[in-house]
């Protein structure tokens, strides 16, 4: 078996960063990536199973840090809701995630923006089911404890009837959708935290007043 060559994994992790970043995943050359690592294009495929797995190596470990965290964020968070504890700024939460991006700008760039034709270009969606999973799976119980949080409040996140399901499914889309865009329009970060706290107010208003 052939050794592998001291700094090729670097060169190539490197080069496809560059790449990836200017044309996109799907547009990117496996090829060109090799060449521009002074390699061959089997120089990557004895690394990595395929493309995507290269793309997945560059943004590594902002992507799976941020996964983490905000797995770990969701399960405290319904662990307090189920004790009648909802946060009183949950703005916070969403401030915590943009600082994230801004604080790994390559990678959330390649995430948001360059990751079409890759299983990650639905990274938003993904978070945004996520949620609606959480949802689904807790509110059950909080239901049944309704003693501990407002009886108005839960009516009002009832998700049994299909026609509220569908809007909790279509704000929880769109909210996701929109929470990175100060980060892709480059906004300076303390204008995102305001950006947010709107954007947090605005989405909880409206579910806290539905009837």
């Amino acid at each position: 078996m052939a050794q592998r060559i001291i700094g090729v994994s670097k060169r190539l992790i490197e080069a496809a960063s560059q790449e990836f970043l200017k044309n996109g995943f799907e547009n990117s050359s496996v090829r060109t990536i090799a060449e521009k690592a002074q390699t061959s294009p089997r120089a990557i495929y004895t690394r990595f199973e395929n493309k995507e797995a290269l793309f997945q190596a560059v943004i590594e470990p902002a992507w799976s840090d941020f996964m983490e965290l905000f797995k770990n964020d969701k399960i405290i968070y319904w662990e307090n809701a189920e004790k009648g504890r909802l946060p009183q700024k949950p703005e916070e939460y969403y401030i915590k995630y943009l600082d994230f991006a801004y604080k790994h700008k390559k990678q959330f760039n390649l995430l948001l923006t360059c990751a079409k034709g890759s299983h990650f270009e639905s990274f938003t969606e993904k978070l945004a089911q996520m949620d609606l999973d959480y949802l689904q799976d807790h509110l059950p119980r909080i239901l049944n404890n309704q003693k501990n949080i407002s009886s108005d409040l839960l009516k009002n996140w009832g998700i049994s009837d299909s026609s509220r399901k569908l809007f909790f499914e279509s704000i929880t889309f769109s909210f996701y959708k929109n929470l990175f865009i100060p980060f892709i329009k480059e906004m300076p970060f303390e204008d995102a935290k305001d950006y947010i706290i709107k954007l947090t107010q605005f989405y909880s208003s409206g579910i806290t007043t539905m009837r």
